[in-house]
Formats: C-alpha cells, sequence, structure tokens
C-alpha cells in the first residue's frame, strides 16, 4: 500500500509527481501480483492460443531514476480473434504498463522511482534527429545556429510501406488500448498518452532479448508496448491528496490535448465515464501521428495562419495557439461550428444538406485531407482505420468510443 507518512504538504511540484507516479507505480504492481496469485491457485483463465511470450527482455538492469531530475523514470499478446472472455483483456492489459519495483527518498528528501527498463520510447522508433545549421546576418556579422529537425524513420517506412508494418501498426495501437483498459477498470485517467510514453520492446524471437538495434523487415521479433510517467494520472484518491491545488494543464501535452480540457480547467470535475475519454482523444492522436510521421497532427497552413492573424491582431499567443488549433480541428471535420451534437452527429452519418462550413466533412473528404498531408501520400491503410480515428477524435466526450467499445472496433478483425 502507499506510503502515507510522506507529507505532501511542502507542495513542490516534481515531489507531488514523483508521489502520484509512486502510488499508481504501487497500484499496478499489488494488482500484478494478485493476479498472478489467482493465476497459480487456478481462479484465471488465461489464453494459450497464439505466441507465447517471456518477460526476459525486460529482466535486465533496473534503472533507478531521480524524478524531477530531467530524466523519464523507464520503467503480445494475443489479438481479437483468440480473445475468448473480457476478463482476459482485463488481466491482459497490466502487461502494458510500466512494471514499477521500489521507490525511496534520499536524505535530500528526493523521491526515486525504480521501473524496469522495459525498451526504446516510440517516439524514438518512428522518428530520426538530424542537426542542421542554420545561418542568420546580424548587423553585418554571420551567425551560426544548431538546430534538431525530426524525419520519419526508415522504421516507419517499413511501418506504412509494408503489409507487415500495417500490422505491426495495428498490433501497437491494440496493445495501447489494452494497457488503457486496466486504467479505465481502476477509474485512472492517464492524461498523457502520446509515443515518448509508450516504450517498445522489439524482443528477438530467438533470444527473448529486446534488440538494442532497429530490425527492420525480415529479422524476426515480437513488438511489446508498456506505457509509462504516471506523474499526470488521475483518480478520486489522487485528485483529493496528490495534486495540492488540483491538476492543472502543466501536467498536460497541448498536442495530445481533447477539446474539453483546452476549453475547461475544471473538465476532469465532471462524471468519471466522461473523464476517462481525455485518453481516448490522446489515441486517435497517436494513430494519426503513426500515419503522418508527424507530431504536428493539428497544424493548419502559413496561408490559413496570416489570415487567421489579420483577425487576432492584439491577442496574446496562447490565445492564438488556441485558434489555430481550432481551425485545424475544423479541417479535420472535428469542430463543425453552428451545429448541435445532435445535428454533428447526423452529419457525419451523411444526412441533410446544410452545411456551415465551405468543405464538405464526408469520409472521402477526411480521407483526402489525411492523404495530402501524408509525406508518402498513402493515407489510411483501410477504411476501417480511418473510421476508427474518426470515433476517436470526436468534439463530445461523450460520444467518443470508450476503451471496450475501441477494442471491438472492426479494425482490430481485419485478416490483413
Amino acid at each position: 500500500s502507499c506510503d502515507h507518512s510522506l507529507q505532501v504538504e511542502r507542495g513542490n511540484t516534481a515531489y507531488l509527481s514523483g508521489l502520484r507516479e509512486k502510488f499508481f507505480g504501487e497500484l499496478f504492481l499489488n494488482a500484478s501480483k494478485s493476479l498472478d496469485s489467482s493465476a497459480e491457485s487456478g481462479l484465471s483463465t488465461f489464453i494459450t492460443t497464439g505466441a507465447q511470450y517471456g518477460s526476459s527482455c525486460f529482466l535486465e538492469m533496473n534503472e533507478a531514476v531521480p524524478h524531477g531530475a530531467g530524466n523519464t523514470p523507464s520503467p503480445v499478446n494475443t489479438f481479437p480473434g483468440n480473445l475468448r472472455t473480457s476478463r482476459v483483456v482485463y488481466e491482459e492489459g497490466l502487461n502494458h504498463i510500466a512494471r514499477f519495483v521500489e521507490s525511496f527518498e534520499s536524505q535530500s528528501k528526493e523521491i526515486w522511482l525504480v521501473f524496469r527498463n522495459e525498451g526504446l520510447s516510440l517516439s524514438k522508433l518512428i522518428y530520426t534527429v538530424e542537426e542542421r545549421k542554420l545561418f542568420s546576418s546580424n548587423e553585418g556579422t554571420q551567425e551560426m545556429t544548431n538546430v534538431l529537425v525530426l524525419h520519419p524513420s526508415p522504421w516507419w517506412h517499413w511501418l506504412r510501406k509494408t503489409e507487415a508494418g500495417k500490422k505491426e501498426m495495428r498490433n501497437l495501437i491494440w496493445q495501447l488500448l489494452l494497457a488503457l483498459k486496466s486504467c479505465h477498470e481502476r477509474n485512472i485517467t492517464h492524461r498523457d498518452i502520446k509515443p515518448e510514453n509508450m516504450i517498445v520492446c522489439l524482443e528477438d524471437v530467438d533470444t527473448g532479448k529486446c534488440s538494442r538495434s532497429i530490425p527492420i523487415g525480415e529479422n524476426r521479433y515480437h513488438l511489446k508496448m508498456r506505457i509509462i510517467d504516471f506523474g499526470s494520472a488521475i483518480d478520486e484518491f489522487t485528485i483529493k491528496y496528490l495534486y495540492g491545488s488540483g491538476p492543472s494543464r502543466s501536467e498536460q501535452t497541448f498536442e495530445y490535448m481533447p477539446p474539453e480540457a483546452l476549453l475547461n480547467i475544471s473538465w476532469f470535475q465532471g462524471p468519471k465515464g466522461i473523464t476517462l475519454k481525455y485518453d481516448m482523444w490522446s489515441v486517435g492522436v497517436v494513430f494519426m501521428e503513426l500515419i503522418l510521421g508527424s507530431p504536428h497532427v493539428f497544424q493548419i497552413s502559413d496561408r490559413t495562419r496570416a489570415l487567421l492573424d489579420q483577425h487576432l491582431e492584439g491577442w496574446g499567443d496562447n490565445m492564438k495557439e488556441l485558434a489555430y488549433k481550432l481551425r485545424s480541428l475544423m479541417e479535420m471535420c472535428i469542430l463543425i461550428p453552428g451545429i448541435s451534437p445532435q445535428h454533428h452527429q447526423s452529419r457525419v452519418k451523411g444526412h441533410g444538406s446544410f452545411w456551415p462550413a465551405s468543405w464538405k466533412c464526408t469520409e472521402e473528404f477526411f480521407a483526402h485531407q489525411v492523404k495530402n498531408r501524408d509525406p508518402l501520400k498513402l493515407g489510411f491503410p483501410n477504411i476501417w482505420a480511418l473510421r476508427l480515428v474518426r470515433q476517436l477524435l470526436v468534439w463530445h466526450p461523450e460520444d467518443r468510443l470508450s476503451v471496450d467499445d475501441a477494442l471491438q472496433h472492426p479494425y482490430f478483425q481485419l485478416d490483413m
């Protein structure tokens, strides 16, 4: 159980975040131990069909990382056709959450958290970093600046161009949903799902160890993903005791925030079932990021930005960024001004004739938008991938898919 003797009145942001990591780490550790005990006593039924993956690739040296010191603590599975009971899915999700080992405090009262070393972040898999030199002239002198530029990696190209890659992308989203199911069953909203917080082990089939390089093509490996960083996560207990004055936007990542969190600082005070939908929006953004090979899923053209700026004179930078984001949501047919939620739902299905925007928000239009922005000009791998994304990136959280609905989506039933 959580060590309640720790004093949180200090109010230090990093300290409270560390306490939340510890709280959720112990919660999932105890859940895993409980399920292991049940399995040993024969109380649980696990799937035996399909590939059986060991955990040897995670048994490398544990990493002790000081929380708040600038580092992220580093802390398949069977596909839908093989599922027999929803209980098994629930158990399987714990295999996709970072494995907490222990925590301790230094004499300086700094919390240290120990997690298993689970592999590389997904962002390091899908992007390569190029260092470029930029030259600029300033009052007759030339200055040079080094900048880092992200490019889609060779692994991302394999993910997008090959049939095996398409299956791997589906597997990745499936594992992410399984992890969130284990969270949502416990009324925990992760609140910071993004590629940086998705740790991937490319487990060699022969050795059972995580590959230190990034295998592409014919290399035989199993992809195993776990989510990390519960420092932003919320549930009833942490909101009450481990957030000081309450959760804030500083614990969230702007690019992955749903509309309700963008526009309402008290969004988390709503019904639990609605609060959990925050994560489902983030899954949709991650899916889009995998399609586009860019972290800038919601962006507008320079021309559109210039036109908007004519109307935003005198606005602060934060308000301008919000305006740009809302415009990009309009272009993706997520925000449709002047339409009620009910009318919005009927419009998505293609009924009615009235349309307040200058474009038609049909599946074909959305697919065309995404294909144009895809550097490979491929777009979605199939219609079901498109529909899953659209059902996740819904403006009103009550209309967004739940994790159970998403796991039952036809996208995961396809034979690729």
